[in-house]
């Protein structure tokens, strides 16, 4: 039976960073995935994923988004490969809404570059924009995008690099620990190790569920679109954005390849029971809020779908993260409930991950993201 220090479960955007940062300080540590590396299964994929230092949900994130950025670039000039850019990023909704006075607060309390602009302001320096009048706008010149797929990619890579080890496409049948560390099932072979970091997305669920913590899985489309003008919205010309509108939530990211623009909701999504079950069709309704958004922010762009793709946001009751040992097994770490808006943060939680499984504790600002405030122990 093989042994080692630690075992990752599952090895999509924070269990790849786990895994890199274990094998990086020289742990015995293996991966395993239930399907192949930067898979388009779960909640790791679709080519792209916003980073930004504008953070409206809490200030807390600004100290773990700061680390984070030097950790992507630690990884670019370790891999060789380009994974973070900087193409900017315009955030816009109206005065008294949840984004503006989240960061409002969050420019308050952390010093960070941004510029507070108008709509008319925006449109002019991006005229491919229609925002409504009353809509105030920031833009913060370091948001951007990842390369998602190259960003899991890396880190497994770079952490095979360290010793790490890697079994991919063997689901994981159960796991216990007792005093003396944990064994792991898979359908292929028993494993045994010191310590257990579970990091397998929506599949890790059901250990939240145990825990008498709520979380939901929801289904969620990204849509890719060409237009006649794609040039006007290529990387360089066209910047990352959120747009918060009565409809909803809406954010996307310019051409990087002749797929297109990239548009999603934020908002809105159908719950999902089993993971396993997941809808990946396209429906009737699945496209009509973001035709919409398209159609009155956009409006010059004339959109023909290239590709969609559906994933999972695992969703906690306050949408903030939860990063924790395990209350009932000492030697477990697990993280999860990223509320889609948890990559960008998956190289430090990579490094907080490793922190809690070898040393017990982090010096990163956790504690708003522990168990303790949804049940106790």
């Amino acid at each position: 039976m093989p042994n080692y220090d630690v075992i990752v479960l599952g090895l999509g955007g924070m269990g790849s960073a786990a895994l890199y940062h274990l094998a990086k300080r020289g742990v015995r540590v293996c991966g395993v995935e239930q399907f192949g590396i930067a898979h388009d299964m779960g909640s790791s994929h679709g080519q792209t994923r916003m980073i930004r230092k504008a953070y409206f949900e809490h200030p807390d994130y600004i100290p773990l988004v700061e680390r984070a950025y030097t950790l992507w670039r630690e990884l670019e000039s370790e891999s060789g490969a380009e994974l973070l850019i900087e193409s900017g990023l315009l955030l816009s909704g109206k005065p008294n809404s949840g984004l503006i006075k989240g960061l409002e607060t969050c420019y308050r309390v952390h010093t960070l570059p941004h510029e507070r602009i108008d709509a008319a302001e925006a449109m002019k320096r991006y005229p491919q924009f229609n925002l409504p009048e009353d809509h105030a706008a920031y833009w913060d010149p370091v948001g951007g995008f990842l390369r998602v797929e190259g960003c899991v990619d890396k880190h497994v890579q770079c952490a095979q690099k360290h010793g790490a080890d890697v079994l991919i496409h063997e689901d994981v049948l159960a796991w216990s620990s007792d005093k003396d560390g944990v064994s792991i099932t898979t359908t292929k072979r028993e494993m045994r190790a010191n310590k257990l970091v579970l990091t397998a997305g929506a599949w890790t669920t059901a250990s939240f569920v145990e825990l008498l913590v709520p979380l939901r899985i929801l289904r969620k489309l990204q849509f890719w679109y060409t237009s006649p003008n794609l040039a006007e919205y290529r990387r360089g010309a066209f910047p990352a954005f959120y747009v918060d509108t009565d409809a909803g939530g809406f954010y996307g990211f310019p051409a990087i390849n002749d797929l297109g623009i990239k548009i999603a909701e934020h908002t809105g999504g159908e719950r999902v029971d089993d993971p396993d079950q997941l809808d990946r069709g396209l429906h009737k309704g699945d496209e009509a809020n973001v035709r919409g958004f398209v159609a009155d922010v956009l409006p010059r762009f004339q959109p023909e779908r290239t590709k969609f793709s559906v994933c999972m946001y695992s969703m906690t009751a306050d949408e903030h993260f939860l990063v924790d040992r395990h209350p009932r097994h000492p030697n477990v770490v697990l993280a999860g409930g990223f509320s889609g808006h948890g990559f960008k943060f998956s190289s430090v939680i990579g490094e907080v991950l490793a922190d809690l499984t070898l040393e017990g504790r982090t010096s990163h600002p956790i504690g708003f993201l522990g168990l303790g405030r949804f049940t106790s122990f």
